[in-house]
């Protein structure tokens, strides 16, 4: 008698506890073999079994284990981030050079300009050039005059 006391207990606690059915209540009771906290966890969490596959993985490294696998992914990410600041300085030089391209072809159009990087960084303020910065003053800035009215393009 003491069982069948227990067993409608655990029926009433598991209804009062869900909305299952008196039925369904004992039903759930028996596919659990009578583990009522069982029934509720699967009420609440219908894959409360179910472990996640990395936590189940973490918890089985040893402290060595986890500090080399945090390394090896600090690694990773600062060999992903070097391979990126690679690819884009290749980019900007390859910009650059089309850029100094351009600006030789267009220094064939006005012979009279002496800017010539690295050799001669600067050139005289009244030059044409249109991408010709200019004189280098003193201060490390460029100088140009704004009043050309003979600007070829």
């Amino acid at each position: 008698m003491n069982k069948n006391k227990r067993y409608e207990g655990a029926i009433a606690l598991i209804k009062s506890q869900t909305n299952y059915t008196e039925d369904e209540a004992k039903q759930k009771l028996i596919v659990w073999e009578g583990n009522y906290m069982n029934v509720i966890k699967e009420y609440l969490n219908p894959n409360f079994q179910k472990k996640s596959t990395e936590k189940s993985k973490n918890d089985n490294k040893s402290i060595n284990e986890k500090m080399m696998t945090e390394i090896r992914h600090f690694m990773d990410d600062a060999n992903t981030q070097f391979l990126r600041r690679k690819e884009e300085a290749e980019k900007k030089k390859e910009y650059l050079k089309k850029v100094y391209e351009e600006f030789l072809k267009k220094k064939e159009e006005f012979p009279d300009c002496s800017y010539n990087p690295p050799n001669n960084l600067s050139c005289v303020k009244e030059c044409l050039n249109p991408m010709c910065p200019g004189f280098l003053n003193a201060e490390k800035k460029y100088e140009k005059s704004t009043n050309q009215s003979n600007v070829k393009l």
